[in-house]
């Protein structure tokens, strides 16, 4: 029996590029893009990212608010050029920190969000952290929230304040819908750097997002 590359311990039943050897399914869809370097021209790669995208992702877009499900909806469809560009920020950054948790990405979030619920008051104020994870993540997305508020294209028009809040606050809730489902401190941003791919943006066209109820 031909034993997997990764793990030694399953049968290989996979044929691996990134290794040149057999892989077993468990260690192809837990450890690919994570562990392993996975080539873009993969089918098991694309068929991973196509199963994500419609199952482990969209599970976590059904809120049984019916309020918070027509807003999710919203933002979807009117933002979702932006919130793929915060999705990136966020892979990107566990790209380049492997030890990035989904906690650390709440609170860079919710520190994004006190700053600009706190100049929605008409006060500038910028709320940080010490936490080495989670404030350089928080200021990449603040930095991404900035160029979709103030594009440098001559005559685009930016986002509201109210517009950037909403794609936060819908990360946020991905986040901590993770965080309740998952035992892995890492499910959501761990999700978003499979997702990634080795250049370029999340997915051709901007986002993995689904609609939900479509």
């Amino acid at each position: 029996m031909m034993k997997c590359v990764a793990c030694s311990e399953r049968k290989g039943k996979r044929s691996c590029p990134a290794s040149g050897a057999l892989i077993c399914t468990k260690c192809c869809g837990e450890k690919r893009i994570l562990e392993i370097d996975c080539p873009e021209s993969c089918e098991y790669l694309k068929e991973g990212r196509a199963r994500e995208a419609s199952a482990n992702y969209s599970r976590h877009l059904r809120p049984s608010d019916p309020v918070k499900a027509a807003r999710y909806q919203r933002v979807i469809e009117e933002l979702g050029e932006v919130l793929a560009n915060l999705e990136f920020v966020v892979a990107q950054e566990k790209r380049s920190s492997r030890y990035l948790t989904d906690r650390d990405a709440a609170e860079a979030v919710d520190l994004l969000l006190q700053t600009l619920r706190t100049e929605d008051k008409g006060i500038l104020y910028e709320h940080t952290s010490n936490n080495l994870q989670a404030e350089p993540l928080r200021r990449e997305l603040r930095d991404a929230i900035r160029k979709h508020r103030y594009p440098e294209e001559q005559g685009a028009r930016g986002i509201r304040l109210a517009d950037a809040m909403d794609c936060l606050e819908l990360i946020r809730d991905m986040i901590d819908s993770n965080m309740k489902t998952s035992l892995s401190p890492t499910a959501y941003v761990d999700l978003l750097r499979r997702m990634l791919p080795a250049q370029g943006r999340i997915e051709s066209g901007g986002s993995p997002l689904i609609i939900p109820g479509r």
